[in-house]
């Protein structure tokens, strides 16, 4: 190894993928594979070289001076927001993680789990997700330090489509794998990848794994809710130009989209101007609506109902 190795990944971007990959990757090469949430306390004495950090949330705390270090490549990983909301949401209702079994202070001593699984609806099981965990999530995201020279910044969606893996070929290149490493890096890929010699069968993390998910599970309430909790995060990973794609979402539920938009009109609540210009153009394809574009109404956070709901609004797919 050229080069010690940093692995920076989020709650639902390929982490438990990424983990299985470069813990394999560093037995085979011989270098210390070092877990940061595990071994925080013994981190000073535990990254002798070569070594390989993992940090499955991206936060280095007292130890961000190691992304910077000369002898460090970075590896970091993001996915799509929308995918990591639909992913936690699923993911959290079902998993035996110990946090989300532990009772937590404001909510009766209810356990996360538990309360996510009450919420009456699928869309309000995701309004509740977006409100907590998946937030602290994509704040994270959105917090990161992107353009560093030593970092590669990674797609789950490029990896999660990289049959021919030479998508990560260049990563192991940037990561400093001589020739014979990037032939252990790839085999080690190939074998902890969806597409390769991983099954779904059996494995508790792993429920579709696909990308672009959120085109057949967000609806337009959905879309709208999500826009007013995160107005520029798509556009700052640059995973959209504009707000356009709830447009194309909507073409595809015209009705709802109707029912949807008239709902949010007799709600009254505050203009959310910048995402109505960006959207009159396209939506005078809608149905016609009497709605005034400049004062256009979207979904905010705005009360929440006792079960996590978001009161007077519904969603017609629910």
């Amino acid at each position: 190894m050229k080069y010690n190795v940093v692995v920076a990944t989020h709650h639902k971007t390929g982490t438990v993928w990424m983990d299985g990959v470069f813990k394999a990757i560093a037995d085979d090469v011989g270098a210390k594979y070092v877990d940061f949430k595990s071994q925080y306390g013994q981190l000073t004495q535990a990254l002798q070289p070569p070594f390989v950090l993992f940090n499955h949330d991206s936060n280095f705390r007292d130890y961000s001076h190691i992304l910077t270090r000369d002898d460090v490549r970075v590896l970091h990983l993001i996915r799509d927001p929308r995918d990591v909301l639909i992913s936690a949401m699923h993911y959290h209702k079902k998993s035996s993680e110990g946090w989300l079994h532990d009772p937590v202070p404001g909510y009766d001593n209810v356990t996360y789990q538990r309360r996510l699984k009450a919420q009456a609806t699928k869309f309000r099981r995701y309004v509740f997700e977006m409100d907590h965990s998946t937030s602290g999530t994509l704040q994270d995201m959105l917090k990161w330090q992107y353009g560093r020279a030593n970092c590669f910044e990674a797609r789950y969606e490029d990896l999660r489509q990289d049959t021919q893996m030479s998508y990560w070929r260049e990563i192991s290149a940037f990561l400093g794998f001589d020739e014979a490493e990037q032939q252990i890096s790839s085999r080690r890929f190939w074998q902890n990848s969806l597409f390769g010699g991983l099954s779904r069968l059996g494995n508790k993390h792993v429920r579709s794994g696909d990308v672009e998910q959120w085109k057949r599970e967000f609806t337009p309430i959905l879309a709208f809710a999500f826009l007013s909790r995160f107005p520029s995060a798509l556009q700052s990973l640059a995973y959209e130009t504009d707000h356009r794609w709830i447009v194309e979402l909507g073409r595809t539920h015209s009705d709802k989209v109707t029912s949807v938009l008239r709902q949010l009109v007799a709600s009254r609540w505050e203009p959310f101007k910048e995402l109505g210009r960006s959207l009159s153009a396209p939506l005078k394809q809608y149905r016609e609506l009497d709605w005034r574009l400049e004062c256009q109404p979207v979904l905010r956070r705005g009360p929440m109902a006792d079960d996590g709901g978001i009161m007077g609004i519904s969603d017609p797919a629910e």
